[in-house]
């Protein structure tokens, strides 16, 4: 009777302190939808420290917590559906569940992970994440997915950068000349080869003109194409510039359109799944 009496009291006890960090990690999540309401991040970031890497988050109006259980015994799972009307009166309802683990005092008060929160779709990076291997099935939770795009926001740079570099390196002005004009003028014509692997469009030349000491007098800029130069292809283009003072020689480069890089980066060039895998290789810390 004694062994009964002292299984049930601690049945009880564990009950009780079940239903109390239930109720605490509840009252946390609470707390942090209040915040978002108010838009209070400073609040929000102390209730949840991984929302400082979110490019975005659900707006609220209110929320109905659906379920609370615990997940082992240093975290609960909380699921609520949040409701939110937006500018143009557009209702959204959305389930979202949060991860609620212990603080120093032993009170349910972190927040260390959610899913369904934002929605990572609207990512720029979400299908070139997806392509370089960053992105996977198994990346479920919020945290997890915004730390992967942190790499492939890495990743992206690397190989914008080498992309610009390649450009640079195979695309050329091949032959080019200019002479001065009427009034001070000045007009020329050139072509350009692409000896990369890529179409390329927007390629622009800037032209510095100089005097004798080498100083630059005036510069000028222009499109060889607004078409795409294709892989392999020459195309010529002239230009004119209508005042170089007294330049006694020119030097000519090309630049690439930023935009049109990024474009090709996260849209059109072709990946094998493994980056992320060989970004982890090369990056070990």
């Amino acid at each position: 009777m004694k062994n009964y009496y002292l299984k049930s009291l601690i049945l009880f006890t564990l009950l009780s302190c079940s239903s109390k960090h239930i109720e605490q990690s509840e009252n946390t999540v609470i707390q942090f939808f209040e915040a978002v309401k108010e838009g209070d991040t400073d609040i929000m970031s102390k209730k949840y420290k991984g929302i400082i890497f979110f490019d975005s988050y659900y707006k609220s109006d209110s929320i109905n917590i659906i379920e609370s259980k615990k997940i082992n015994d240093s975290i609960i799972s909380v699921k609520v559906k949040n409701f939110f009307t937006n500018g143009f009166g557009k209702k959204s309802i959305k389930k979202i569940f949060f991860y609620v683990s212990r603080d120093t005092i032993n009170v349910f008060s972190k927040i260390i992970d959610s899913k369904g929160l934002t929605n990572h779709t609207e990512n720029e990076l979400y299908d070139f994440a997806k392509k370089t291997g960053c992105l996977t099935e198994t990346d479920s939770t919020d945290v997890q997915r915004n730390l992967k795009f942190k790499v492939a926001t890495n990743i992206f740079h690397e190989v914008q950068l080498e992309t610009l570099l390649d450009f640079m390196t195979n695309v050329k002005v091949a032959n080019w000349s200019w002479r001065s004009g009427y009034g001070g003028s000045a007009s020329g014509k050139g072509i350009v080869k692409n000896n990369t692997t890529f179409n390329i469009p927007k390629v622009k030349y800037v032209i510095k003109y100089t005097n004798g000491q080498g100083n630059v007098l005036t510069t000028d800029d222009g499109y060889v194409s607004y078409d795409k130069i294709n892989v392999g292809e020459s195309k010529s283009f002239t230009f004119y510039t209508s005042y170089v003072s007294n330049a006694s020689s020119a030097i000519i480069n090309l630049d690439f359109d930023e935009e049109m890089i990024k474009e090709y980066v996260l849209k059109s060039k072709e990946y094998d799944g493994n980056e992320y895998e060989q970004y982890l290789i090369d990056n070990p810390k």
